[in-house]
């Protein structure tokens, strides 16, 4: 699969680790929707978008969801439906920005669960958001900086718990996904095949 910052080549996940999913987390805009389905590519996996799943069973988007229900209905599917995923094996998962920093949803991951935090300063996400995202209810307002500063600022911890962190500024969707796929709990040394 070619993407910016180069092809990402199919590699076989390492045997013997456990690690039966990948589980992308970070602030919105961190690039999870876009690493998410190279990675999926790269391992021969189901990549799913939490939002999107969401999006897809209830027929609304989850800004619209929000705005019409409010933030704990959507916190509530959001829980739901993340619960039933990470039963799944052989898959990427990227979680909404706020997922992670919800009660106990870290500790849920469980075994064969590897997290990565995708990290993304607020300006940064701010930018990427407004490149190419629908509006976010969470950054209405007349200060988005100050808000997302603030939310990423409550957030940073829950990301913390993730077995890998990823520095994503200034990096390609591309190079971000290779450095993923280099961490050794992924995939084995030197497997990589050709196209």
């Amino acid at each position: 699969m070619t993407a910016a910052g180069g092809t990402i080549p199919r590699v076989a996940p390492r045997a013997g680790t456990g690690v039966a999913r990948l589980v992308l987390v970070g602030f919105m805009g961190a690039g999870k929707s876009t690493v998410g389905p190279l990675l999926g590519h790269a391992l021969d996996w189901d990549f799913v978008d939490l939002d999107d799943e969401i999006a897809g069973r209830e027929g609304s988007h989850p800004a619209e969801i929000i705005r019409r229900h409010g933030i704990e209905r959507f916190r509530t599917l959001e829980s739901k439906v993340a619960r039933e995923l990470l039963r799944r094996e052989r898959v990427v998962l990227a979680m909404g920005g706020g997922w992670a920093a919800q009660p106990g949803h870290m500790a849920s991951l469980g075994q064969g669960s590897l997290s990565v935090w995708l990290r993304v300063t607020p300006e940064t996400a701010l930018a990427r958001i407004r490149a190419s995202d629908p509006p976010r209810p969470l950054l209405e307002g007349p200060d988005p900086h100050a808000v997302a500063t603030n939310l990423l600022r409550g957030r940073i911890a829950h990301y913390g718990l993730s077995t890998i962190t990823i520095e994503t500024e200034g990096r390609s969707p591309g190079e971000v996904a290779r450095e993923i796929l280099q961490h050794p709990g992924v995939t084995e040394p030197d497997t990589e095949e050709s196209e």
